[in-house]
């Protein structure tokens, strides 16, 4: 009995001390401002989204409405719209300004891509290559710039929108920006997922969200960047199949005598780093090898810190 009561008190004495440790780290975690979503991925994001509307793809003339909390908006991106963002479509049911027609009187380029370049979250006039169209105006070089891209869709996707598009759409040339996970398979937000981020712990302790990131930061997100900066991956069967999608597009273009290009895009992963350099050079590498012409922005946000990249915390 006596060692046993010995034993009883010393992890009594041990588990006090824990309890007593995690109320001063969530004291102290409070009275500094520490915030639960500062360091890492909120799980099921889209929980906190209001929508409205129908979000089909390809809709001719839809609009389509998704509410983002407030509480997120760290750089203020949202409050001007008190947190609303609107998907337009014009004619053919591509992303625009309005659910109205574009101008197909001018040089039409069509534009594929997943979420990035269709510039979900974002207003459009923000989008990259909306942008794009507007500084070529600037320069008084007209062009419609059709945006057909698709949320969530990788090269395989994009190649059966091109297909579906391109005997509908008079154009005179193609660009497709090419995210990683076009050819890799990972989510968006895959490096930077917590998968310790239990929401009603995160919600209501700091010191477990502290914790939970702490042990995110130095095991679970290095060990995924070990996975997609491996050169293993472009010899995987996924990589091949999604790769020949990409050739077949530039193929078809090839056949209707237009252009076809790619502009890789950056990850917003580790942005000071460089680390995902091997993961750019390899798809360029392939791009090459197979006489498609790249424009290579992998490394236009080099030197940036990650969060100036992003909008929400979990974007």
């Amino acid at each position: 009995m006596g060692k046993k009561s010995r034993f009883a008190g010393n992890l009594l004495t041990s588990l006090c001390s824990l309890a007593l440790c995690l109320v001063l780290l969530e004291t102290t975690l409070r009275i500094f401002h520490v915030g639960a979503y500062d360091d890492y991925q909120i799980n099921n994001p889209y929980r906190f989204i209001e929508k409205t509307g129908n979000d089909e793809p390809f809709l001719p003339f839809n609009t389509y409405r998704e509410r983002v909390p407030l509480r997120f908006d760290h750089l203020g991106y949202y409050a001007p719209s008190d947190g609303l963002i609107e998907f337009h479509s014009n004619q053919f049911g591509a992303r625009w300004t309005e659910p109205a027609s574009q101008n197909l009187e001018v040089p039409v380029i069509l534009v594929l891509g997943d979420s990035f370049t269709y510039g979900h979250g974002l207003r459009y006039e923000d989008a990259y290559i909306y942008r794009l169209q507007k500084k070529l105006r600037d320069r008084s070089m007209q062009a419609s710039f059709i945006n057909l891209s698709e949320r969530g869709s990788d090269a395989e996707g994009i190649l059966q929108v091109y297909l579906h598009f391109k005997d509908r759409i008079p154009h005179q040339a193609v660009l497709y920006g090419l995210h990683i996970n076009d050819l890799i398979k990972f989510t968006t937000n895959y490096v930077i997922t917590n998968p310790l981020a239990v929401p009603w712990l995160v919600d209501h302790s700091r010191a477990f969200a502290w914790m939970a990131g702490r042990f995110h930061r130095f095991c679970i997100r290095r060990y995924r960047i070990r996975q997609l900066t491996d050169a293993a991956i472009f010899s995987e069967s996924h990589f091949k199949s999604k790769l020949l999608a990409v050739e077949t597009m530039a193929q078809a273009a090839a056949e209707k005598g237009t252009p076809f290009y790619v502009a890789l895009l950056p990850i917003l992963v580790d942005l000071r780093k460089g680390t995902f350099t091997p993961t750019y050079d390899g798809i360029r590498e392939a791009l090459d090898e197979h006489g498609i012409a790249c424009f290579d922005l992998s490394h236009c946000l080099d030197g940036w810190h990650d969060r100036d990249a992003w909008i929400l915390p979990f974007d």
